[in-house]
């Protein structure tokens, strides 16, 4: 079963990619899976996977950010861009079945760049080795990691807050929200209740690389309708139930994952 796919395009146009692209490559995803099927694109993008008594939706599925070449970033993105590569996972064959149909009946896909239309021909798809995991592994992020709160503000309006983990009184916040959302996904996948509640959780980013960078892990990016997500990117060390580990290296870890976010890839022993 194929979960996990690097797609590698090309465009003889080089193009400019502002830094907030992702949604520009969430809507490409979601236009190669529609070459295939119509009905399960809208039913992924509009509704997704649910089960009764989780208020979540679920698409399963998440992307890494784009590796660029030439690597030319300046002023507000990247230039002269004239090729993409990028890593795609699910933990849902039928959305792999899908994208994959989708390339090989078109193998172009579109990315709408600052209000302009960019062709890039997908030259190749390589199929990821899939990888077994233990109870503590060790991950680097392909993509930053999101997770939020709902805040109550005057008079009672709920707010979405983005927790932010170098701020040590929404650590625990994180974490503890980080270990849910894996639970709501696996009790969605497969509609049963999660009983290994006892498992250890624990999650920590790599210490070294926080020093190293300053403290600064954070990232504010911006979505789409001036939706801003602040999310943290960091190598992290996790000790879990494998069954939870291997959740979030398919589908991503935190939330937005179709959004391109919480993409990982295990790191080198």
């Amino acid at each position: 079963m194929i979960l996990r796919i690097k797609i590698t395009a090309i465009t003889n146009q080089p193009a400019f990619f502002p830094y907030n692209y992702q949604y520009a490559v969430h809507s490409a995803l979601y236009s190669l899976i529609q070459e295939s099927s119509a009905n399960y694109s809208s039913f992924l993008h509009d509704k997704g996977y649910v089960k009764d008594g989780i208020n979540k939706l679920f698409k399963l599925f998440t992307f890494s950010k784009l590796n660029f070449s030439p690597k030319n970033n300046g002023n507000g993105g990247f230039y002269k861009v004239s090729k993409i590569q990028f890593v795609f996972s699910t933990i849902m064959e039928k959305s792999m079945r899908h994208l994959i149909l989708g390339i090989f009946s078109n193998q172009k896909m579109m990315l709408n760049l600052s209000g302009q239309r960019h062709f890039f021909d997908i030259v190749n798809v390589d199929i990821q080795e899939d990888c077994q995991f233990t109870n503590t592994e060790k991950f680097i992020c392909l993509s930053p990691i999101t997770v939020s709160s709902i805040m109550i503000k005057e008079k009672g309006k709920r707010v979405q807050h983005f927790l932010n983990y170098m701020v040590p009184a929404e650590r625990d916040h994180f974490v503890e929200n980080l270990k849910k959302n894996l639970i709501n996904k696996y009790e969605t996948i497969n509609n049963i209740p999660y009983e290994n509640m006892k498992f250890p959780f624990q999650f920590h980013f790599e210490n070294n690389y926080i020093v190293k960078r300053n403290g600064r892990i954070s990232k504010l990016i911006e979505f789409k309708n001036n939706i801003k997500v602040k999310a943290m990117e960091a190598p992290f060390y996790i000790e879990a139930d494998p069954e939870l580990i291997k959740i979030g290296y398919d589908c991503g870890w935190g939330e937005k994952n179709s959004a391109g976010f919480g993409c990982v890839e295990k790191a080198a022993k």
